[in-house]
């Protein structure tokens, strides 16, 4: 009698557990190997590391590389095989561009 009235909320929980997984494999992200940390997955929303908040990061021909305008206080860098667009106030990535798609 109790599988009769729970597998409606076990099926449903099931249903939503694989549509999150299939929607966070859609999102750009780059994984980066902290020493001493572990691999840690970046993608939009997270924050950079401190490093790719220096102005010496930021990618000055963004033009050339078919990527918008990063505006006030943003900058376009490169990690690993993306470019990501840092707020630079709060280090927040606003938008991840793979490279293979922004060349095109």
């Amino acid at each position: 009698m109790l599988a009769k009235k729970y597998l409606p909320h076990l099926m449903f929980t099931a249903l939503c557990a694989v549509g999150s997984f299939a929607h966070a494999a859609e999102e750009p992200s780059v994984k980066l190997d902290r020493p001493g940390y572990g691999v840690k997955e970046l993608k939009e929303g997270d924050n950079a590391p401190d490093q790719y908040q220096r102005p010496d990061l930021a990618l000055k021909d963004w033009r050339a590389r078919h990527l918008s305008e990063p505006g006030d206080d943003k900058q376009w860098v490169e990690i690993h095989d993306q470019y990501a667009l840092i707020d630079i106030p709060t280090g927040t990535i606003r938008k991840m561009v793979p490279k293979a798609k922004a060349h095109k």
